[in-house]
């Protein structure tokens, strides 16, 4: 390849990038991305803004690009294609670094249209992240693995500032960093200078963390129960049951195989070829060090998206370049893989009528797991999300009296049928009022909510809820969930699962 081969692989992979992008972005936020959007205004992961850990190299990048656009949407839109594309850059440099130039243009375009990518980049600003600070320092772990001594302190840095935006990056990656550094120097000396740098930056961001959380205590708490909230259901370390442990690593298996997908029936041909190189034994060991601690990590402790999996889904792509560039007709069977992609992010292979979400209930099935984990990482699950939002703003207008009060009742309980959640609500319908029930380790709250404040708290046995006389209650819940069942047989006042419904005057709301 010269120099005008790359600048049209350069033109052609931007356009492909805006052009797979821009007209298929979700047009609503989901309950994270509001978060994100939320922190924006105000930094404090203590009230989901954002969701802990807090992302706090996350949310100062976005400020600084939402003080050029002004609005969290256009924002969010922006920030994932400006990330993709410094992945897409960061793969090809890698690729062609370990194996070849052609590789590594065939790392990146497999990156590009791969479903897990693409969907993240549609559905949320953060996650790609993942992709973009696990290439740059890999590129950096790889380079100073071949002798070049200055990238182990800056791995150092690209893991540090990676960390500030995922903090589970660095879990993921110090393994590859620290053998790197040390076979690349052989010297302890720079090794500790690096750990130097990395607890420097971390110890940056905790700091951010602790000042929004205003003290250690508050940070350690919101920080562990988070951790354990998030993971405990289908964490075996936590102690989730085995048929739930296993429900996480088909998802994990299934996100990762749609990097592997495309490319392994390529591997018969590699092998037929008799000129083929095979994988030195430092690509094999690098390639297991990048990846192996992270995935052993993510199959124990949590794996809820397929944007979770963007760590390893590059180094996947990237081989996958490797094996490709090494067959005949390789430019054809680029294209098959490629097309293969597309097809798989397209949906087309649909759900079909009548199969059951292997994610809810009884023994994981891996047809199922296939099936639906295939349709979480595609433009289906987009434009499913989109739909239930749009559907449920409109008729909440619809429903929402001009010449009477009105408040919204919603839920924050697990649920089984998917449907649009109060923190979408507050954000859509800034003036709207919320109460919002809970019920967490068996204790109940319900919280009034406009936006991103808490009007009112309230706790009890039971815990009163103030209704409307004359007003209209909106429930916004689970349809045909436990919730629903009771309400349509119940009447004012009465009671469900420990909340009292009382009606009592619009003061008592905390309406003006």
């Amino acid at each position: 390849m010269d120099r005008q081969d790359y600048k049209v692989v350069s033109i052609v992979m931007l356009a492909l990038l805006l052009l797979t992008r821009i007209p298929a972005m979700s047009n609503y936020l989901s309950i994270d991305n509001v978060n994100l959007a939320l922190s924006l205004e105000k930094f404090d992961p203590r009230i989901s803004q954002p969701q802990p850990p807090g992302y706090p190299f996350f949310v100062a990048f976005g400020r600084l690009v939402n003080f050029i656009f002004r609005d969290a949407g256009r924002t969010f839109v922006v920030i994932p294609i400006l990330v993709t594309g410094l992945s897409l850059l960061a793969a090809f440099r890698l690729g062609s670094r370990m194996f070849s130039p052609w590789a590594g243009v065939a790392g990146a375009f497999l990156l590009l249209v791969n479903p897990v990518a693409w969907h993240s980049d549609l559905d949320g600003p953060l996650r790609p992240t993942l992709a973009l600070f696990s290439l740059l320092t890999a590129y950096c772990c790889w380079r100073c693995w071949n002798g070049e001594k200055r990238f182990a302190l800056l791995g150092a840095v690209a893991l540090g500032i990676g960390s500030g935006f995922r903090p589970d990056l660095g879990a993921y990656l110090f393994p590859v960093w620290l053998i790197s550094s040390w076979i690349g120097t052989k010297s302890w000396r720079t090794v500790l200078q690096g750990i130097a740098v990395l607890a420097v930056i971390v110890a940056v961001w905790i700091a951010a963390l602790v000042i929004a959380m205003e003290g250690i205590a508050n940070f350690r708490n919101v920080m562990f129960g988070y951790a354990v909230e998030q993971s405990r259901a289908e964490s075996v370390v936590l102690g989730s049951s085995l048929v739930a442990w296993l429900r996480q690593v088909n998802r994990l298996v299934i996100w990762n195989g749609l990097a592997i997908v495309g490319w392994i029936w390529a591997v018969p041909f590699y092998f037929r070829n008799r000129d083929h190189l095979p994988l030195r034994s430092s690509q094999s060991v690098f390639l297991f060090l990048w990846l192996v601690p992270g995935l052993i990590i993510q199959a124990l402790i949590h794996i809820g998206a397929p944007g979770h999996t963007l760590f390893s889904v590059p180094a996947f792509c990237i081989l996958g370049g490797y094996i490709l560039s090494l067959i005949r007709g390789r430019d054809v069977v680029l294209a098959s893989a490629l097309v293969f992609n597309v097809m798989l992010f397209l949906d087309y292979f649909p759900l079909p009528a009548g199969a059951e979400d292997p994610l809810t209930r009884g023994a994981p099935s891996m047809k199922n797991a296939m099936i639906f984990g295939t349709f979480e990482s595609s433009i289906g699950q987009v434009r499913f999300l989109d739909d239930v939002t749009r559907v449920t703003l409109k008729e909440i207008r619809e429903f929402t009296p001009a010449d009477r009060q009105s408040i919204i009742i919603s839920t924050d309980m697990p649920y089984d049928q998917w449907f649009m959640q109060w923190q979408v609500g507050r954000y859509y319908l800034p003036g709207q009022d919320f109460w919002v029930l809970s019920s967490k380790m068996e204790k109940k709250n319900a919280e009034h909510i406009r936006r991103d404040q808490v009007i009112e708290a309230r706790q009890g046995v039971p815990v009163k809820v103030p209704i409307f006389p004359q007003g209209r209650i909106l429930w916004l819940i689970e349809p045909n969930g436990a919730f629903y069942k009771q309400l349509a047989t119940a009447s004012p006042p009465f009671s469900i699962d420990g909340f009292e419904f009382v009606p009592s005057t619009g003061s008592d709301h905390g309406i003006q």
